[in-house]
């Protein structure tokens, strides 16, 4: 647990500047069994926020990148926002906050300040397999 906390610190400092000027990124694994990863990540409120993501996810006998799937409609039921591809990666800004859809890539101002979480759009993520890697900036 000591060594979570020390990543979840050395995540912030990074974030945060804390070593140089310019824009810096870092890499989050995503596992795609969960369906949200708290990243240790803060963004503060109409902080501006860049994601990119790769990896793949195993799941129902298919293999799909972190832009998911529309394919399978019937599959919207297990979707955490079912209008949106299940299995895409999708991130939001506090445990409560609203998700928002990061697929390959996301850019945009948030609304609100707090830990980023990034996911995968499935309410029933156990049988899935694999891991999305996404790459952070905050500017």
């Amino acid at each position: 647990m000591k060594a979570r906390q020390l990543l979840v610190f050395g995540v912030a400092l990074f974030l945060a500047g804390c070593g140089g000027g310019g824009k810096k990124g870092v890499e989050i694994a995503v596992p795609c069994r969960v369906t949200w990863t708290a990243t240790g990540v803060q963004v503060k409120p109409g902080q501006r926020i860049t994601i990119q993501a790769r990896g793949e996810l195993k799941g129902g006998g298919f293999t799909f990148g972190p832009e998911g799937t529309a394919e399978h409609p019937e599959w919207a039921k297990y979707s955490v926002v079912p209008e949106w591809p299940h299995l895409a990666l999708i991130g939001k800004v506090g445990e409560d906050g609203d998700p928002f859809l990061v697929g390959k890539s996301f850019s945009g101002q948030v609304v609100r300040g707090g830990e980023l979480f990034l996911g995968v759009n499935d309410l029933d993520a156990e049988n899935n397999d694999g891991t999305f890697h996404a790459t952070v900036v905050l500017e």
